[in-house]
């Protein structure tokens, strides 16, 4: 769980649960990883395997986008900072949002 072996030995299994709580959060997070790529290669081979057996279906040429590609201009940042501090101010007047 990662915990610094003279550090261990200095706490009770009461103070341990946030090292347990974090190494199931790390564990969580790597599966969640591995599993995505398990699925990509899944996907990959899908499209590898219908560009030979179909003169219709080609392979990729480049790699697929998973997160929409659209990155954010800067004047595009700053409009979505705007509209956070025009929120955050609005909740705390109790006063309606306005886009």
């Amino acid at each position: 769980m990662h915990v610094p072996y003279d550090v261990f030995w200095h706490l009770n299994p009461r103070k341990l649960k946030p090292f347990e709580k974090a190494y199931e959060l790390e564990m969580e997070s790597r599966q969640n990883a591995e599993n995505l790529q398990a699925w990509l290669h899944g996907l990959y081979n899908q499209n590898a395997v219908a560009s030979v057996l179909s003169k219709n279906a080609k392979y990729p040429k480049k790699p697929f986008d998973l997160f929409g590609g659209h990155k954010k201009t800067a004047q595009e940042e700053g409009m979505d900072f705007e509209r956070y501090v025009r929120q955050f101010n609005a909740m705390k007047k109790n006063k309606p949002i306005s886009q």
